[in-house]
């Protein structure tokens, strides 16, 4: 039995192997003109799926790149400011240690220095102050607003003084033991020079100990029937005799008043207390308010001078938790200026920042007296500002003191400089890794997606032949039908 081929169904076959060929002609043309060994998932699910994974790893890195050479410049305009603090403060720390070392030629060169450090603070101040770009490089993780701001002669950071914690607690109040032993024995006539010195020890006039045996009046008026807690000493007397004695360079503090006792109230996340009078305080309140709010400042600034602002620069990138990253697989970006020039005061009382030294060292040097009689010398009726209230002799003394601190400062700038230094040169480093590393991803990319171009060509010639070939097929099929239809 033979089975006839109509013309219909040879006509069907021909479209669909016509159709089949212009498909496999446009794909292999596809091939040569995009050079990618597949355009849609469907045609190699395993290399479509390597060459995402691939693709977004690329794409971070390009990103982690853009964020180093952002961050790099940041901290290259930082390194190059603090560069020129330095060199700002070369000539005037010269004329210091001259000073120090006596070897200065002229006392008048003391007013000079005065005005050249106040000019270098000024100059200090406005280069921690400089923006890249519309953020502030020196404030933080707040870089939209201007770290520091002269109110007076006092250096706000971000609307804090930067004294800081020279508040000192409430001290008890004093007994009068001394003035009435000394009232007592002088009216007596047994009062010696030797009880003055030590008098003078006691009341802290001076920090030289009487090289004599120390008189027992001071025990012996403590300990009895004149002593305001009668034969027994109690605590806080206990505490003065300390400080007399200079067991303890503090005084007895005042008694925390009820809504500040310890533990018993209410405190914020800096340890001021929520509970604190407002109106009707008295001056033993107002005393503690104050302590208080200034403990409050001082541990604001610490905290924002620990402030990190963590950016990918590819080291990771891990969190523990929610804004918990795990240490090291982020960088620190932020840069607060209060880590360069310091903030609070010292136990002499003297201010740590940079800035507020060389304003207070100008306050001394500025009452330099080249006319003083009988000698030249610190004239108290010249001081004003921090050197008010102080003798020539202490005003001596500040100057020698504020002398060394500014030297210390100044090394301590100069140790973070160099550091800022090598921070900067890490990310010189990791943007050079970074790169290498893209083009390493782009090369995986192009082995995996890059089509072999000879082989492509080839291949589409042979599509385009067998097109040709069905076209030519085609065109006898239609002429025969077309003979018979006419027929």
């Amino acid at each position: 039995m033979g089975f006839r081929i109509t013309t219909n169904m040879m006509m069907n076959t021909y479209r669909y192997n016509l159709q089949n060929s212009t498909k496999k002609r446009a794909d292999s043309s596809d091939k040569v003109l995009t050079q990618r060994n597949f355009n849609s998932y469907a045609e190699d699910p395993a290399a479509a799926t390597q060459a995402f994974r691939l693709r977004r790893e690329w794409y971070q890195t390009q990103n982690q790149i853009t964020n180093t050479k952002d961050v790099y410049s940041k901290f290259n305009t930082a390194h190059n400011n603090v560069q020129g603090m330095l060199d700002d403060l070369v000539n005037p720390m010269e004329k210091i240690s001259a000073i120090r070392g006596n070897n200065d030629t002229s006392g008048e060169s003391r007013k000079a220095l005065a005005q050249v450090l106040r000019e270098t603070a000024e100059s200090m101040v406005q280069g921690f102050n400089q923006q890249l770009g519309d953020h502030f490089i020196f404030s933080g993780n707040d870089g939209l607003n201007a770290p520091f701001e002269w109110k007076g002669e006092d250096l706000y950071y971000r609307g804090i003084n930067v004294k800081a914690g020279q508040v000192c607690k409430p001290t008890a109040p004093e007994p009068n033991w001394l003035n009435e032993v000394r009232g007592v024995n002088q009216g007596a006539g047994t009062w010696t020079d030797n009880d003055e010195a030590w008098y003078n020890y006691y009341t802290h006039q001076t920090d030289k100990k009487p090289e004599t045996q120390e008189p027992s009046w001071l025990n012996d008026y403590a300990t009895s029937a004149g002593s305001e807690g009668g034969a027994t000493i109690t605590d806080l007397e206990a505490g003065w005799i300390k400080y007399y004695r200079h067991e303890s360079k503090d005084k007895p503090t005042a008694e925390e008043p009820a809504w500040a006792a310890s533990g018993t109230p209410p405190t914020d996340k800096y340890g001021v207390p929520t509970d604190m009078p407002l109106v009707g305080a008295t001056e033993m309140d107002s005393a503690w308010i104050a302590y208080y709010k200034d403990q409050g400042d001082l541990a604001k600034l610490k905290e924002m001078s620990e402030e990190e602002m963590y950016i990918d620069l590819g080291m990771g990138a891990q969190e523990k938790g929610a804004n918990n990253p795990v240490r090291g697989t982020y960088f620190n970006s932020a840069l607060s200026a209060l880590n360069y020039t310091d903030f609070g005061v010292d136990e002499d009382g003297d201010p740590k920042n940079f800035a507020i030294l060389m304003r207070e060292l100008a306050d001394v040097f500025e009452t330099w007296d080249e006319d003083m009689e009988p000698t030249p010398g610190y004239n108290p009726e010249l001081a004003k500002n921090s050197a008010a209230g102080l003798t020539g002799e202490e005003l001596q003394d500040k100057a020698y003191r504020l002398m060394d601190k500014l030297k210390a400062a100044q090394e301590t700038l100069t140790a973070d400089h160099v550091e800022l230094n090598a921070r900067a040169s890490f990310l010189q480093t990791n943007q050079e890794r970074l790169e290498l590393q893209a083009s390493e991803l782009n090369t995986e990319i192009l082995d995996i997606e890059q089509v072999d171009l000879a082989e492509a060509i080839s291949g589409f010639s042979w599509d385009m032949y067998c097109y040709n070939a069905a076209l030519k097929i085609g065109n006898q099929l239609l002429s025969q039908s077309l003979i018979d239809y006419m027929r």
